[in-house]
C-alpha cells in the first residue's frame, strides 16, 4: 500500500505545478491570477475568481510554469455584473502493488 507521505507529496506537487489560469471571455484569452488553492483529502482545489462585470465565459484552463495546459473546463456562462468563482479539482488515487 502506498504510504501517506507519497500521497501528501504528490498532492503538494500537483498544487505547486499550477501557476496561472487562462479564461476565454468574449472569445479572447485572458490570463487570470489564482485566487487560492487548497488540498482537501485526495484533491487539490484551485480557485479562479473573475471580478464583477465579466463577459461571456466559454473556457478556463490551468497552466504550469512552462505554459503547458494541465486542466480545461469548457462551459457557457453568460455575461454578468456579478463576480464568478471557477473551481478546478484534481483528484489523485495512488495504488501500490505487492511484488513477490
Amino acid at each position: 500500500m502506498v504510504t501517506k507521505i507519497v500521497i501528501d507529496r504528490t498532492l503538494q506537487f500537483l498544487k505547486e505545478m499550477v501557476q496561472k489560469a487562462v479564461v476565454t471571455i468574449d472569445g479572447q484569452d485572458s490570463i487570470v491570477s489564482l485566487h487560492s488553492q487548497e488540498i482537501v483529502k485526495d484533491t487539490v482545489k484551485t480557485y479562479v475568481y473573475l471580478e464583477n462585470g465579466h463577459g461571456h465565459v466559454s473556457a478556463a484552463k490551468l497552466i504550469d510554469a512552462q505554459g503547458i495546459e494541465l486542466d480545461r473546463y469548457t462551459t457557457t456562462i453568460e455575461p454578468s455584473e456579478d463576480g464568478l468563482m471557477i473551481v478546478f479539482t484534481l483528484s489523485v488515487i495512488l495504488k501500490g502493488e505487492l511484488q513477490v
